[in-house]
This record gives C-alpha cells, sequence and structure tokens, in this order.
C-alpha cells in the first residue's frame, strides 16, 4: 500500500498534472484565462501527430505477428467494457437505454490524453513498454463506438421508431468512427513515421519531439479548464449519479492489467493496456454518437468522461494500474 502512495504522490507532482489541476483552479476562482481555439487546434494536431509517428517509427522494428494476440485483445477489450457499462449504468443506476448505450460507447472506446499521460508516467520511471502501443490505441478507438450505434439502431428498430438524421446511417457513423480528426491524425502519423527517410524525421524532431510535453502541458491546463465547466454545468445532477465514472475505469484497468499479463506484455505493456481500457473517449466517441443518437443526454456522457473520469485517471488511476501491474508482473 505505501508503495502505491509513493508512486501516486510522485505522479501528482510531474508538470502534466499540476498544469492539469492549475487548469481546474483557473475555474473555480473565476481567472479570466482563456486558450485560443486555434491554439487549441494546432496543438491537439501536434499532439496527436506525434503519438502516430513516434508508433510508426516504432513499428518499423515490429513483426505483424508479435502484435497479433495484443491486436485480438485491444477489440475484445474494446467490446468487453460497452457491455460492462451498459450493464452497470442500465441496470444500477438505471440511466435510460438511450443514455446507457451513449454513455457506454464513450468507456467503451478509449482516450489519447490518457495514453499520452500514460506513456510520460512510465518514461519518467523508465519503465519499457511493447512500442506498437500506439497502434493499440488506434485499434480501440472505433469497435464499441460501431458497436454502440448498431445496438442503438436494433433498439430503435423494435422500438418501431425512425431516426431521420442524414448523419446517423451506419456509413457515416464507420466514417466518423475510423476516419473523424484524431484516428485519421493518428493514422496520418503513424504513416509518416513508418515509411519518412530518418534524415527527415531528424528535421521535424524539434517540433514533434522536444517540444511535445511542453505542449502537452499547456493542452492538459486547457482540459482541466475544460473539465471543470463540464462538471459545473451540471450542479443539479447528484454526485452519486456519476459514480460510474470511477467505477468503470476500475473495472477496466483491472480487466487490461489481467489480460496483459494473460498475453505476455511487459508491464510497461500491460500498464498501457489497462490505461487504454480504463479510459473513456471525449473527442471520437461525441463526435460519433452525437449525430447517430440524437436522443442522448450528450453533458452526460462528456461531463463524466471529460469531467471525471480524465482527471481520475490522470492524478489516480495511472499509478493503480502500474502497481497492479507489477503485482501481477
Amino acid at each position: 500500500m505505501e508503495q502505491i502512495i509513493e508512486i501516486a504522490y510522485a505522479n501528482l507532482l510531474s508538470p502534466m498534472i499540476l498544469f492539469f489541476l492549475l487548469g481546474i483552479i483557473a475555474v473555480l476562482v473565476n481567472s479570466d484565462l482563456k486558450v485560443p481555439t486555434a491554439l487549441y487546434t494546432g496543438y491537439t494536431m501536434i499532439i496527436l501527430f506525434t503519438i502516430g509517428i513516434k508508433g510508426g517509427v516504432e513499428l518499423r522494428n515490429v513483426s505483424f505477428g508479435e502484435m497479433i494476440p495484443t491486436i485480438i485483445a485491444a477489440v475484445f477489450l474494446s467490446i468487453i467494457m460497452l457491455f460492462i457499462s451498459l450493464l452497470i449504468l442500465y441496470k444500477v443506476f438505471k440511466y435510460s437505454f438511450v443514455d446507457s448505450i451513449a454513455i457506454a460507447a464513450h468507456y467503451g472506446s478509449v482516450s489519447a490524453v490518457t495514453f499520452i499521460a500514460g506513456l510520460a508516467f512510465l518514461d519518467k520511471f523508465g519503465v519499457e513498454y511493447e512500442s506498437y502501443m500506439s497502434a493499440v490505441l488506434v485499434i480501440m478507438e472505433g469497435p464499441a463506438i460501431i458497436l454502440a450505434i448498431i445496438i442503438y439502431k436494433l433498439h430503435v428498430s423494435k422500438q418501431g421508431e425512425k431516426n431521420t438524421n442524414p448523419d446517423a446511417s451506419i456509413k457515416h457513423v464507420i466514417k466518423e468512427a475510423f476516419f473523424g480528426k484524431s484516428i485519421f491524425l493518428l493514422l496520418g502519423g503513424i504513416f509518416i513515421g513508418l515509411v519518412a527517410h530518418k534524415d527527415g524525421l531528424v528535421k521535424i524532431q524539434p517540433l514533434f519531439g522536444d517540444l511535445f510535453y511542453g505542449i502537452l502541458c499547456v493542452f492538459l491546463l486547457h482540459m482541466g479548464m475544460v473539465a471543470t465547466i463540464s462538471m459545473n454545468k451540471m450542479k443539479n445532477i447528484k454526485l452519486v449519479s456519476f459514480l460510474f465514472a470511477f467505477i468503470l475505469p476500475l473495472i477496466g484497468g483491472g480487466i487490461g492489467v489481467l489480460t496483459g499479463s494473460i498475453i505476455g506484455l511487459s508491464v510497461g505493456g500491460s500498464t498501457i493496456l489497462a490505461v487504454l481500457t480504463g479510459s473513456a473517449s471525449y473527442i471520437a466517441a461525441p463526435a460519433a454518437i452525437e449525430q447517430a443518437i440524437p436522443k442522448a443526454n450528450s453533458g452526460l456522457s462528456l461531463g463524466s468522461a471529460l469531467g471525471l473520469t480524465l482527471p481520475f485517471n490522470l492524478i489516480l488511476g495511472i499509478p493503480l494500474y502500474f502497481w497492479l501491474a507489477t503485482l501481477l508482473g
């Protein structure tokens, strides 16, 4: 127990977490601090490209056969978290089926920011991990979103309702889930890192390498502000109704660590798989779900994923998953 407290304390004092907490404080004290939209868009692109490029470079030395068990596990975890989330939300927390499936889609998908924070955490402690985990991030983004919308459409059909929104078609949803901006930038980065000449990659190293963590800190400052604003909008909703935002990441993290251990991942790899499984999407999922499931309360999904689960994972979840991975490792 002392070990996990020490790990959590060390994580809490990392610059990234401190920037995130500073963003929370900025909103709580009504500071006039604002991040320009153009700047936010710019550093989001840099962050996603950087993840992809680093993953692509590492993939040069990995055979596809080596990745197969992890790929299968990643898809399995994404789908199982969708159903676990749906069951808990619908049966235990008594949300409507529509809201339950919409929220479950977010928790079946993954968070790139939590993933980056997990990598930074391992780098800080000098823990190695499998080089292809960026590809796993991409793989886990879409399956739960697609499956959730298919389940919703079956539900609507059974109820005799019609969804006349042209953007709610399966074709459009697949496009959003697999080729939305976050996925496209990650895939683009992986492709560039995989095929670009090494001397060319050296030339872009200052922006996509040395400056990356500084940019990430500013991004997390903004995320702290956005997360707090999201929670402030739901003051009339009882906190007990949002306990799932802490329960689901613990379940996902536990399953992720166990699965990583079973398929033979390193301690670092199991930690990252747990981080992904225990995270919740607030970029890819909202873009697809808002169009396909218009009757769902988007505030519930975004508020829980961004306002509660993201801070929980950044501050407590990642150290906890690492501690569990070391026990099983």
